[in-house]
This record gives structure tokens, C-alpha cells and sequence, in this order.
């Protein structure tokens, strides 16, 4: 059910009647997305009681994201505030990424396709923290910076990198080529500057990374701290080629992707505690 629904054209008339019909035909699904029409951030007027409702409320593309993000975190139940934090930051790509998709217009990357690949891109690090937690931890208490320098790290301490670890998994998932592909090769920076499809998607994903990088990990700057200065400095100079945006449009979009993503978070159990802030 849910590869039908990563397989729908989000551009089609009947998009949302398509959304519609196999969302209801899974009972997990209808109730995510009908507790996301009636959780605080949505704010209903009143109790929303139909999918049909519930869709309108929320929109179709967020619903058919909703469950993808779901369906994912079910394999691995966040519970530690580390986990959490690496599945908030994963949803931030996966929000993003998708959304520079949608800006770039482009039949080569559609938004469904761009969704999944950003959300599993660090499924390594959730790998590494069920299976070496300990290692994981005294790779997040070096003192690196940049993505550059976490790969380094990974590789003295664990012998091994997300990317790769994540991409084996993707592979024994049996996950579409270009998702693995994706995840094998995102913080490669040759990866994305190819002129191919899967250059493309890669060069979407890890822009979107870029953009969410200082969220990666609890305690670090969030969006609000970094915004407008990584736009300018950072992002802008590495937009690709096929995505038309000024440093305006760019920091409204990852603004928007992070509230957003936080709403989606919140809806799977796992967003961040306003009052712990």
C-alpha cells in the first residue's frame, strides 16, 4: 500500500481521490493522519471524524508523508532522545528535499520519489545506535563540525560509515536502487553534480542535509539560530543548477519545511517538548 502511494502523481486531477481511497484502505494509515488533522497544530474548530475531512485539513501530499514518515519509524521506534533527534533531523531533510523538488519542477525529480530517499538518508546512524550505541556516543562527543569531518570520524571510531552502513540496509530492504544509491553517496560532493536523474536527487538531498545539519544532534544551533546566515554563506552557493530560487525564497522554504517536519514529528510521538526549551 504504501509503494502505491509513493507512486502516485502528486500533479494529477485525481491525486487526491487517489490518496483518499488507499489511505482508507489501512487502518493505521487513517489514524495518523486523521490525529494529525486533530492534534494542537492543526487546530480544528471541531473534532474532525472523516478521512475525507481529515485530507482537506491537512492536504493530500502531507497525509501521503505522513504515513510515509510513519511506516519508516515503525521498523525503528525512536525512544531515546537521541533516537529522536536523528528521526526529527531525517524528517527536516525529508521536508525539505522535497520541497526544493517541488521548486525545481523538474520531471526527473519528483517530490514522491525525492520524500523517501531524504528521509532514510542517515537510517545508518539509526542502525549504529541499535546495534553500537556506545560507539555512537563517542563519535557524537568528538569535536567535528561539519559533515566531513562526522565521516571521519565514524570511520576511526566504528570502522564504518552511516552511508555505507545505510546503504547495505537499504539494499537488504530490497529499497528501489536510486534510494540506495542515494543514501550510499550523500555526503560525497562529486555525487551530486552529475547531470543525470540520480545526480539530481542526490544533489536535492544533500542540499536539504546541508540546510538541517546544525539540527542533527541534541544541544546543537536549530534552524532559528542558523537560518538567514547559512542560507547566504552556505546553501545559496551550492543550489543546483535546476531549482530557481533567490536566498528569500530559499529561507522561506527550509523555514517552512522546519515547522512542518516539527508538525510531523509531533504527530509520530517523537517531536521535540515545548517545555523543555
Amino acid at each position: 500500500m504504501l509503494l502505491k502511494l509513493l507512486a502516485l502523481d502528486r500533479t494529477a486531477d485525481r491525486f487526491s481521490d487517489e490518496v483518499l481511497r488507499l489511505i482508507g484502505a489501512e487502518a493505521s494509515f487513517t489514524a495518523r493522519v486523521l490525529g494529525a488533522a486533530n492534534s494542537a497544530e492543526s487546530a480544528p474548530a471541531s473534532p474532525i471524524t472523516t478521512l475525507r475531512a481529515a485530507i482537506t485539513r491537512i492536504g493530500s501530499a502531507r497525509a501521503v508523508d505522513l504515513v510515509t514518515a510513519g511506516a519508516v519509524t515503525r521498523v525503528f521506534v525512536p525512544r531515546e532522545p537521541m533516537e529522536k533527534a536523528l528521526w526529527r533531523h531525517s524528517l527536516q531533510v525529508a521536508v525539505a528535499a522535497s520541497a526544493l523538488a517541488r521548486a525545481a519542477r523538474d520531471p526527473e525529480v519528483p517530490p514522491a520519489e525525492v520524500y523517501p530517499a531524504a528521509l532514510l538518508h542517515d537510517v545508518g546512524r539509526v542502525v549504529m545506535f541499535l546495534e553500537a550505541p556506545e560507539l555512537l556516543r563517542l563519535v557524537d562527543e568528538g569535536d567535528w563540525d561539519s559533515p566531513e569531518l562526522l565521516i571521519a570520524a565514524e570511520r576511526e571510531i566504528c570502522g564504518v560509515t552511516h552511508p555505507e552502513l545505510g546503504a547495505v540496509a537499504c539494499q537488504q530492504w530490497g529499497l528501489p536502487e536510486s534510494i540506495v544509491h542515494a543514501v550510499r553517496v550523500h555526503h560525497d560532493p562529486l555525487a551530486g553534480r552529475a547531470a543525470t536523474r540520480t545526480g539530481k536527487l542526490v544533489a536535492l538531498v544533500q542540499l536539504a542535509d546541508l540546510a538541517m545539519f546544525p539540527s542533527a544532534l541534541p544541544g546543537t544551533p536549530g534552524w532559528d539560530e542558523a537560518g538567514e546566515a547559512l542560507v547566504k554563506k552556505v546553501l545559496l552557493p551550492k543550489l543546483p543548477s535546476f531549482v530557481h530560487l533567490d536566498a528569500a525564497q530559499l529561507h522561506d522554504l527550509i523555514g517552512a519545511a522546519v515547522g512542518q517536519s516539527e508538525m510531523t514529528a509531533r504527530a509520530l510521538g517523537f517531536g521535540e517538548d515545548p517545555s523543555a526549551a
